[in-house]
């Protein structure tokens, strides 16, 4: 398989969720101003869509969008700690991922699209906000250890990955400490540190 990526991109939950099943797996940077790898392809002959993250299967079968590529790598544990193969546990991820997908990740992307007035960060600063309380105090009314029961799973990855976009737009994480804890637990885990030393996101 072959991730392409952007350091720092939501293509991060992916490479987390590649280092947990230990498989071999290829990784190539896309620049996503001029849409070219770094191995000088024109990344929309890959991916029409012109993002991250996109999965390269098997050489021409491409997989698209975090809300599939991650449950189908999860699949892919051995143990079946990543995701539950079916019934509630795995519709509660999918649950978590299409919240995290078409909510989180578009009130961030919006910081990142074009250039915000103060009023403009202000209403998006709020937006985030609102989501990010829903998310904590969901996380603090749960007796479980991560977003869905007690393992490790895409949906942390994908948490882990967008609220890492809060430092380059100025905006404080530290209100949701139920957030800020289960990071910290995430960022612990060795998939995690591999993925952001591979990306350049720490030394």
């Amino acid at each position: 398989m072959k991730l392409y990526y952007s350091p720092g991109a939501s293509s991060l939950a992916a490479h987390i969720i590649l280092n947990e099943i230990n498989v071999d797996f290829d990784l190539e940077k896309v620049n996503l101003k001029t849409h070219t790898t770094e191995k000088g392809s024109d990344y929309y002959q890959i991916n029409p869509k012109g993002y991250v993250p996109a999965l390269e299967i098997n050489p021409g079968l491409i997989l698209t969008e975090n809300v599939a590529i991650l449950p189908f790598l999860a699949q892919h544990d051995p143990h079946q700690d990543l995701i539950p193969p079916s019934g509630l546990g795995r519709a509660k991820v999918l649950e978590w991922l299409g919240y995290l997908n078409a909510e989180l990740h578009d009130a961030y992307a919006v910081f990142f699209c074009k250039k915000l007035d103060e009023e403009d960060k202000v209403h998006a600063y709020k937006d985030i906000d609102r989501m990010l309380a829903y998310i904590d105090q969901t996380i603090a009314n749960s007796d479980t250890e991560y977003l869905v029961g007690d393992n490790f799973g895409p949906a942390d990855a994908y948490l882990f990955a967008m609220t890492n976009w809060s430092a380059p737009i100025g905006h404080e994480l530290s209100p949701y400490k139920h957030i800020i804890a289960l990071r910290n637990k995430v960022a612990e885990r060795q998939s995690v540190q591999i993925a952001m030393r591979d990306e350049g996101l720490i030394a």
